[in-house]
């Protein structure tokens, strides 16, 4: 679209933000409908400043035949439409005069529209919905290009105005001023009348020119797909939103991207959606947070959702055959990771700074809105989850120690499992296998149950026992009892590395088995308590390298 046109739009709009206070959504929004071809509903109390601000726009348009009118429950139609042609009726030709009326208008304002009576109701639906006038049997075309309507409220869904209601594509919320300096400037008169300069004053070819280039515009996927979710949304919400007002809503979206400079709708487009559905008076209206929920997923790229498949996915990569091949491999794995987070964290900005641009450029858009802005916010705190993840993953992995993160997780299933009585009471039974770390000191050493159990709360009075049976041993064969008499010495102790537990932590690994075995020295029942053990670790399904942390949100 020629940038002189669109330049005379945002100079346009400036001159209505000076004129007014608080009003700069509703006059951008009537304007857009206007332009669009679609009319628009004002609702607010009395003295907003609706009547003073629909005229306002009307005047943005040159030339154009403009009609305003202020209904009560007593107007007559001959007020709207014009009178009876008294020679027709003479000639039994019924037929209306509606030069200066509503029909012959292509730019009108109605104020109090809900007080419409039922004489005239079926003509003003028709008259704005198709743009044909019917009266007799004449069907004459409507040059309506929009017609704002003004109420002090939304009409009352049985009372029979809803079908008037629903044809405002545009429904805009017209509150007092709240701003204590506009405040003052409407109370002390400083605000001047809208006086558009002719030369800023579009004409047909404008509006001509901006039809064919929003028809033009096209919807790229993800802005349909959203489309959809918004439509979905609504449903669930119970927001009425026929075929027809998404049609009409779609080509709204049209213009504000072609006058906006832009071939394609865009995410600040669908900013505009909230103003098309749902009563806009209704503080708790669900049609706001559907809007913005879309707009949270469109402003995302797809790669920050591959980035939450790719983290999930390092669980289940394969883990090798050899503990120091399959850390290396997963932290080379990390490494990849890593690369795909700064990429989805670059494609984020990147959208983000378009999509910021999008909406400062945009003529139809005040500010940046903040639930744009917190969605960004929200997708770069995700990401930022996922680095910090990473980073304690990678720190863990780099000094990892299988048995500290196994043995303590094998010893809560079978807690869970077993129960905590029967781990904790000794029953006098000498257990067949001690497991520990590689060097620890006897203190640390753990029991194992001919059944596989960990009882390392019975561990002390295990310990004592065996003790002191050794002890008795040493005294009955006459012996002196030493240092060297200690109750370690006579028992089965493996010692878990890192490697030998990662062989055994895998289903059908025989060479573990056979590497254990070796190391207890052929001691049968000890190895049957260790396979029992390791079975216990399997079948609760722990991991021979730990998995990554869970990252909320």
């Amino acid at each position: 679209m020629d940038e002189t046109l669109t330049a005379r739009l945002r100079d346009l709009l400036a001159a209505l933000d000076a004129a007014f206070v608080e009003r700069e959504s509703q006059a951008r929004v009537t304007l857009l409908a206007l332009l669009a071809g679609h009319h628009v509903l004002l609702l607010g109390p009395p003295g907003t400043a609706k009547s003073l601000l629909a005229r306002a726009v009307c005047r943005v348009f040159a030339d154009a035949t403009y009609f305003e009118y202020l209904l009560t429950r007593f107007t007559h139609p001959d007020e709207l439409f014009g009178p009876v042609s008294i020679p027709g009726l003479k000639q039994e030709d019924y037929r209306r005069l509606t030069e200066g009326f509503l029909p012959r208008a292509e730019i009108a304002f109605v104020d109090e529209i809900f007080k419409a009576n039922s004489a005239i109701l079926n003509s003003l639906l028709s008259l704005v919905n198709e743009r044909v006038f019917h009266h007799g049997r004449h069907r004459d075309p409507a040059p309506l290009i929009g017609l704002i309507g003004a109420s002090n409220e939304a009409p009352d869904p049985e009372g029979g105005l809803a079908a008037l209601y629903d044809r405002f594509l545009v429904r805009l919320d017209v509150p007092p001023v709240h701003d204590a300096d506009g405040f003052l400037a409407v109370c002390l008169g400083a605000l001047a009348p809208f006086e558009p300069a002719a030369e800023l004053r579009l004409t047909a070819a404008d509006l001509a020119a901006v039809r064919a280039a929003a028809a033009a515009v096209v919807v790229p996927d993800p802005v349909r797909a959203q489309l959809v979710a918004i439509r979905d949304g609504l449903r669930e919400a119970a927001v009425s939103a026929s075929d027809r007002r998404w049609r009409q809503a779609v080509e709204l979206l049209r213009v504000a991207a072609a006058t906006s400079g832009r071939a394609a709708v865009g995410p600040a487009d669908l900013l505009l959606l909230h103003h098309c559905f749902g009563d806009p008076s209704d503080g708790t209206s669900a049609v706001r947070p559907v809007v913005r929920r879309a707009l949270e997923a469109l402003v995302r790229p797809p790669s920050t959702a591959a980035v939450a498949a790719a983290w999930t996915g390092l669980a289940g990569a394969d883990e090798g055959a050899r503990f120091e091949g399959a850390v290396t491999a997963r932290l080379g794995a990390l490494d990849a990771f890593e690369a795909d987070l700064a990429r989805a964290t670059a494609a984020l900005d990147e959208r983000r700074d378009a999509v910021v641009t999008e909406a400062e450029t945009s003529p139809w858009v005040v500010g940046v809105p903040a639930r744009l802005i917190a969605g960004f916010i929200g997708a770069r705190r995700d990401l930022s989850r996922y680095a910090d993840a990473l980073a304690r993953y990678r720190g863990r992995l780099r000094a990892i120690d299988l048995y500290g993160e196994v043995i303590p997780r094998a010893r809560h299933a079978q807690l869970s499992s077993v129960g905590h009585g029967d781990m904790t009471r000794y029953d006098g039974r000498r257990p067949p296998l001690w497991i520990s770390r590689p060097g620890a000191p006897a203190e640390e050493w753990i029991p194992v149950s001919a059944d596989g159990l960990l009882l390392q709360d019975q561990r002390a009075a295990i310990a004592g026992a065996i003790h002191r049976d050794v002890v008795d041993r040493t005294l009955a064969a006459g012996e002196p009892v030493t240092a060297e008499v200690r109750w370690d010495r006579d028992v089965t102790r493996l010692a878990l590395d890192n490697e030998l537990l990662f062989h055994l932590l895998q289903p059908g690994d025989a060479g573990g088995r056979a590497v254990a075995g070796a190391a207890l020295a052929g001691d049968h029942d000890a190895e049957r308590a260790l396979m029992t053990l390791v079975e216990w670790l399997r079948g609760v399904g722990i991991r021979r390298l730990p998995a990554p942390p869970v990252v909320d949100g």
